[in-house]
């Protein structure tokens, strides 16, 4: 019953205070209980789409990262080109392609190029995506005969104005070649030399496309996309009686490949020659004639990026296949002690073996499990000269004996 009496009080009291405010407090007050149920229905909004909107995360991402297109249809800003002295022309056309044509030496260009910097220039971290994912180019050529590859160079550079390079081969066309129908290119994040330059992949700033020579090409998109995997080739090493070895290798239309134990390493080749090889040359000049090359890392790789600078700690060999048995270490230009001997097949051709000992090339023998960068060749030429040089996982790339990242890779597990 008191607290009946209580209540009726209170209410009176409050009836009678209310009557008694002046028309502007009156207003303020139902004012602010507008502004309260507007925030309520705001919260009751916001919390409906955080709970509708995308619940599986099933947006186009790679490792969570959504800025998956550079380039497809008009870029605004985010396209520059440098086509000073008319080097290069870039137009839009109806369909939202790309048609690109450049002219370096036409030009008097010393350089030739365009970029995007796509999501509006903002800093994109492609630090996770480095091994899976790749940026993808859809081309074609307006006319004239299909070729394997373009004369381009590829760059990421990131805030610090640090950039990332790799450059264009065939093995990154993946259906080649590139005629008058759409071919991708697609080029692995793995094969940017990003620590030899020192580049932030967390926080990148744009896509630099470099261009050399002259052409002209239509440009369809430039995307990430997935890709799995390494984009060298590997050989696994195997026990085989006392030495362990990997399978032969092709290397153009000749094979190769190693063998090891404790103290030998040995080079074998099996040759298609119909004639006896030749080699007129000596030491540093080996390559210059008929010859095996074997560039190879006595340290395990701890990245699946290759890397494009030399360890103190690779070799790279030379045999040449002349009358005089002669190895060499180009790195160092010093001779190494070898037993060769070559010899004729019955079904045509030439097996070749050369054995070194490990403690003429200063090296241990494999040891560590992991992944050891490995390259192999065969010059070819006679007692004059080298005419061609085949490559086992450079195949379409010259310059192995600069950059280790052109390597394929040896797998050992002991």
């Amino acid at each position: 019953m008191r607290k009946g009496l209580l209540a009726m009080a209170f209410l009176l009291l409050v009836g009678s205070a209310w009557a008694q405010l002046p028309d502007s407090l009156r207003t303020l007050f139902l004012q602010e209980v507008e502004v309260q149920s507007t925030r309520k229905v705001v919260f009751a909004a916001n919390q409906g789409l955080y709970e509708m909107a995308n619940p599986d995360n099933d947006y186009e991402q790679i490792a969570g990262f959504s800025s998956l297109v550079i380039l497809d249809g008009a870029a605004g800003e985010e396209l520059w080109s440098d086509s000073k002295k008319g080097c290069m022309r870039i137009k839009l056309n109806g369909d939202t392609t790309y048609t690109i044509g450049w002219d370096k030496p036409g030009g008097g260009c010393s350089w030739v190029g365009m970029g995007v910097g796509w999501d509006m220039w903002s800093g994109k971290n492609l630090a996770p995506l480095l091994d899976s994912a790749a940026i993808e180019l859809k081309v074609k050529l307006p006319a004239g005969r299909p070729v394997k590859t373009l004369p381009l160079a590829f760059g990421l550079e990131d805030y610090s104005n640090r950039q990332a390079w790799m450059g264009m081969s065939a093995r990154w066309v993946i259906d080649g070649p590139i005629g008058n129908q759409y071919a991708h290119i697609r080029l692995p994040l793995q094969e940017f030399n990003w620590a030899e330059q020192n580049t932030d992949a967390s926080n990148i700033k744009q896509l630099i496309i470099q261009f050399e020579a002259a052409g002209e090409v239509i440009l369809r998109h430039i995307r990430l996309v997935r890709h799995a995997g390494t984009s060298r080739k590997q050989a696994a090493a195997a026990t085989a009686g006392n030495f362990t070895q990997i399978p032969w290798q092709a290397v153009g239309s000749d094979s190769m490949r190693l063998r090891w134990d404790n103290q030998h390493l040995c080079v074998e080749a099996l040759l298609a020659d119909a004639e006896m090889p030749q080699n007129g040359q000596t030491g540093a000049n080996l390559w210059n004639g008929d010859a095996l090359e074997v560039a190879l890392a006595a340290q395990p790789e701890l990245s699946s990026r290759p890397r494009g600078r030399f360890l103190f700690s690779d070799i790279h060999l030379g045999i040449g296949l002349g009358e005089k048995a002669e190895a060499i270490d180009f790195r160092t230009q010093q001779s190494v002690p070898l037993q060769r001997e070559i010899t004729a097949l019955p079904q045509g051709g030439y097996r070749v073996t050369a054995t070194l000992r490990w403690s003429d090339l200063a090296r241990e023998p494999w040891r560590l499990a992991g992944r050891y960068l490995l390259e192999m060749a065969r010059d070819q030429g006679d007692a004059r000269a080298r005419r061609e040089q085949l490559r086992w996982n450079s195949a379409d790339q010259e310059g192995f004996h600069q950059s280790p990242a052109l390597w394929g890779e040896l797998l050992f597990k002991p």
